[in-house]
């Protein structure tokens, strides 16, 4: 951590409440003392400047949902190198995301996550883990192994938290499955935020679901049932209920551009949170991977199966952040805050995810959108 100041100067700033088109944000000892227009903040004598020539300053994005990159696989040890690996992608802090596998190998792998998580790596912040599996629905299994799903039950919870250290975050369930619905207090009480995904929920089902507390949707319209005029479904409870929150995967594959647009239109960028759901192979060059099983090829930016179906996401978020701003046509304020303010919102960290006095100094200047030219965090230069 630097303990002189360092000052960015003639920058593009997202705050991400707001552009300031010619700003300053000055950093020191891990937090932001100054952030403003430049004509406004008057940097100290002795700091560092650094001119970002009017490229784009934003706070370091935030990844709630991610199982890889470069070949390593978050779900175990190898998350202390995934965790120096990220900030290249102008990734500051990420939710390690687990995949279904038999309970004794996901209990030995938390186990093994908790012990990276003991003494944080250098790198991205790992903020909590979050559970994808195996308590998702058989209708809606995406790319994970039915054979292996259970209903989630309050002593899974326990199980669980338990071999995790205490450090499980958020977990993915269907709550119509089993005993799941009555398993949402078990998850409050154990500090964990319950996300509905991989669920064919009817409307009913997920409007239960969120009156006891289910505040995210995980990759909002993938492995879900979709809308119906006579059976609106969990599609239309998370548009409708203000408080959640949808995870969206902005690769370019997963959902068309006219999808994308029609949800930030109708939730807003505070109700959508821009994730990678990157797979291992993200990072890795096009060829032929294992994963889960399966053989699966990387081929011009997309991983699918030997017979062409899409199988799991390849974009990290520094990808879905261009895509968005560049392919969709979101406008690049909202396309920020859904990658940086809203996943720290919907961790409930109020200083996360944000330039202001206080805030610690994550911050990510852009050579441009989705290329990262410098990244800090806690006032460290990383990249």
């Amino acid at each position: 951590m630097a303990s002189h100041p360092m000052a960015i100067v003639h920058a593009e700033l997202y705050t991400p409440t707001r552009r300031i088109e010619d700003g300053t944000v000055v950093f020191a000892e891990g937090r932001i003392l100054m952030v403003g227009p430049s004509h406004e903040v008057r940097p100290p004598r002795r700091a560092e400047r650094i001119d970002a020539r009017g490229h784009p300053v934003t706070p370091g994005l935030i990844d709630l949902h991610i199982h890889g990159i470069e070949g390593c696989d978050l779900f175990g040890p190898e998350l202390a190198e995934a965790a120096r690996r990220l900030p290249r992608y102008g990734v500051t802090a990420f939710v390690p995301t687990t995949l279904t596998l038999p309970e004794e190998e996901i209990l030995q792998r938390l186990q093994a996550m908790a012990q990276v998580m003991e003494a944080p790596p250098p790198g991205a912040r790992i903020l909590g883990i979050h559970i994808e599996g195996p308590h998702l629905s058989p209708k809606r299994p995406g790319m994970a192994n039915p054979a292996w799903f259970r209903p989630l039950t309050p002593e899974a919870v326990a199980r669980y938290q338990d071999a995790a250290g205490g450090r499980i975050l958020l977990w993915t369930f269907a709550p119509e499955e089993g005993e799941a619905m009555q398993a949402i207090p078990a998850l409050i009480a154990q500090g964990i935020i319950p996300v509905i995904g991989h669920s064919d929920a009817t409307y009913d089902q997920a409007m239960e679901a969120i009156r006891r507390g289910a505040r995210q949707i995980t990759h909002f319209f993938n492995a879900m049932r979709p809308f119906h005029h006579r059976e609106p479904g969990l599609f239309t409870a998370a548009l409708l209920e203000p408080e959640v929150i949808t995870q969206l995967i902005a690769d370019g594959q997963h959902v068309h551009p006219a999808a994308i647009r029609l949800l930030f239109r109708l939730k807003g960028p505070s109700g959508v949170a821009l994730i990678s759901d990157a797979a291992p192979m993200a990072g890795l060059p096009p060829g032929r991977y294992a994963w889960l099983g399966y053989e699966v090829i990387v081929v011009d930016g997309r991983c699918q199966t030997p017979e062409g179906a899409l199988a799991g996401s390849i974009a990290l978020m520094n990808e879905g952040l261009r895509v968005l701003i560049e392919e969709v046509g979101i406008d690049p304020l909202d396309a920020v805050r859904s990658a940086t303010w809203t996943p720290a919102q919907a961790l409930g960290l109020r200083k996360l995810g944000r330039l202001r006095p206080g805030a610690p100094a994550d911050l990510v200047l852009w050579a441009r959108w989705g290329v990262p030219e410098a990244v800090w965090i806690n006032g460290e230069r990383m990249v």
